[in-house]
């Protein structure tokens, strides 16, 4: 099992999701998903509020939380730089078209994003701005779901560090 230390793994991981996030396909899909701080914004969402990604302005992403106009952003942005704008970007759940009624704080766009891939017969999923070694590959073609009870987080975002707030 490898360690939250083991820069080499997590490095070939953002490699890989960086190609996903500018709309290769080859390593794995890359999906959106509702993360757990806005699901239950989800029914009065009808659009999102984003900052300026990748300084091309805010994606226009309505409540079906198009895949493709993610990747079309993100292909824009060198790859090299693609996952560091992913922690930085922000989406806001909106009530409105005209995104002035917010429904919750800004997420991390990482936290919105779901990705699974395959490195030497383990399997790896990006859930929620977290990698998590799900274990062995198992060949599916059913859709990504949560990360099972006996997975290990491998490395987590800056962003999903719990704060006083939450931990209180």
């Amino acid at each position: 099992m490898h360690s939250v230390d083991d820069h080499t793994l997590v490095t070939a991981l953002e490699r890989r999701l960086a190609a996903a996030l500018g709309g290769s396909t080859r390593f794995g899909r890359l999906g959106l998903h509702w993360p757990a701080a806005a699901a239950r914004r989800a029914a009065d969402t009808v659009a999102f509020r984003t900052n300026d990604v990748g300084g091309y302005g805010p994606i226009p992403l309505d409540r079906t939380l198009d895949t493709a106009t993610v990747t079309t952003r993100f292909a824009k942005i060198p790859e090299f730089a693609r996952t560091d704008e992913l922690r930085q970007s922000r989406l806001i759940p909106c009530a409105d078209r005209e995104l002035e009624e917010l429904l919750t704080p800004p997420i991390p766009m990482d936290h919105w994003v779901t990705f699974e891939t395959t490195i030497a017969d383990r399997t790896y999923r990006l859930h929620e701005g977290r990698w998590h070694d799900v274990g062995q590959a198992i060949p599916t073609n059913t859709a990504l779901s949560e990360p099972k009870s006996g997975c290990k987080v491998i490395w987590s975002s800056p962003a999903c560090a719990p704060t006083a707030k939450a931990m209180s």
